[in-house]
């Protein structure tokens, strides 16, 4: 078996002095899929917040990230770090196409300018690979939109690195 590519171990969170985390332990091996399930309050969320540095846990656990330990400072700590996190509820721009909703807060650009043709372009064959039945330009009603960008944005967390690529 191969190394785990994220370990979380001991990880706790308290907001106010009430504890949201004690102590959890989440191990990740390449090619695993994971879903976190549990009551309302369990701490699902919270936990995944940690991991993308949008909360602070605290003190005395531990996340490593292919075996190297990292502290996760800010959401830009956690991209940097390599995490995507697709939250339950997504937050879309109905006025934006599939690939400026997919790019939104890493958009490509150049002298200053959008450079939409790339991000088209970076995001087309993860469309293709899905099977999507629009293009990356697309600009649907809400409704429609905010189903299909939901699969462009799981395949963008899937193919970071493809899309990082393309810039």
């Amino acid at each position: 078996m191969s190394d785990p590519i994220l370990q979380m171990r001991g990880v706790s969170k308290s907001f106010f002095g009430i504890k949201a985390l004690r102590h959890v332990d989440l191990t990740v091996y390449p090619g695993e899929i994971h879903a976190l399930m549990g009551e309302n309050g369990a701490g699902k969320s919270t936990l995944m917040k940690i991991l993308s540095g949008a909360y602070t846990p605290d003190p005395g656990g531990e996340i490593r990230i292919e075996g190297k330990v990292v502290q996760i400072h800010g959401p830009l700590g956690g991209r940097a770090a390599g995490i995507s996190i697709i939250y339950q509820e997504l937050s879309l721009a109905p006025n934006l196409s599939v690939a400026e909703n997919i790019y939104l807060g890493r958009e490509i650009s150049h002298s200053g300018l959008l450079a939409r043709d790339a991000m088209r372009a970076g995001v087309g064959p993860i469309l293709e690979r899905l099977g999507a039945d629009f293009t990356p330009a697309t600009r649907r009603a809400w409704t429609d939109a905010y189903a299909n960008v939901a699969w462009a944005m799981i395949a963008a967390a899937e193919e970071d690195d493809a899309l990082a690529q393309a810039a």
